[in-house]
């Protein structure tokens, strides 16, 4: 029996913390101290536990055994499922620092064009469209299509700093603050059409919680800065 996440979440440790991400319910979200420490066990050991049924009853009744706490997580938010593909994983951590393709930009001489700003706000726009009617699983699915599509990965430098200014321009024209999961989503659409490698970062940091995402290009930074995502724990990758 394997015992793995519900295909649609996700999750991290911040602080010592779990957090978990629902793409189908559209939030995040974290477990109780017990429900944790079922699920904490069940990472250090994902072979051991059983079928409720099959194992046996634990000797201790303030210590439930390892399947009885599984199934017990089965159930909670529908957590885990039986018979996954393969033993659940936290989202890697990301090496801090880096370096921002924004940094480039500053020190280059590209200039958007009118018409490649215009674009870019068009796609960011319709991006916001589609979540409000959209599931955010069906547009994740949508983002993993469009890469798996992508038979050749260019390497054009020149041409990513050309989409990174456009999308730069654009918010003098459209607002950008709080608004970095249409921006990033819109941004990585724009490097996959053009056959260019764009990774979406969702991440999460603690006290207070908060969200944020950012797309990076050939392990760079596209649209954001190195010491603004430092701070955050990526939860997924697509």
């Amino acid at each position: 029996m394997a015992i793995g996440l519900k295909s649609s979440i996700s999750f991290c440790d911040v602080e010592g913390q779990l957090v978990f991400l629902d793409i189908e319910a559209d939030r995040y979200f974290g477990l109780s101290p017990a429900a944790e420490q079922s699920f904490r066990r069940l990472l250090a050991d994902p072979a051991s536990p059983a079928p409720a049924s099959d194992a046996p009853a634990s000797p201790d009744p303030a210590s439930p055994d390892p399947a009885s706490s599984v199934m017990a997580l089965i159930g909670h938010a529908q957590l885990l499922e039986m018979d996954a593909p393969a033993a659940p994983m936290p989202c890697p951590a990301r090496a801090s620092g880096g370096e921002s393709l924004l940094d480039r930009l500053e020190a280059s001489d590209h200039r958007s064009s009118a018409a490649a700003t215009i674009a870019a706000s068009l796609h960011i726009t319709s991006i916001r469209a589609q979540l409000r009617v959209r599931s955010l699983s069906s547009i994740f699915a949508r983002l993993r299509r469009s890469k798996s599509a992508v038979r050749n990965w260019r390497h054009a430098p020149d041409e990513a700093l050309a989409i990174i200014a456009a999308f730069a321009a654009s918010a003098r024209v459209l607002r950008s603050h709080d608004q970095c999961l249409p921006r990033s989503l819109a941004l990585a659409h724009a490097f996959i059409r053009a056959g260019l490698a764009a990774d979406l970062f969702l991440a999460v940091r603690l006290r207070p919680f908060a969200a944020h995402c950012w797309v990076e290009h050939d392990g760079l930074i596209a649209n954001d800065r190195a010491a603004h995502v430092d701070s955050y724990q990526p939860i997924l990758i697509l």
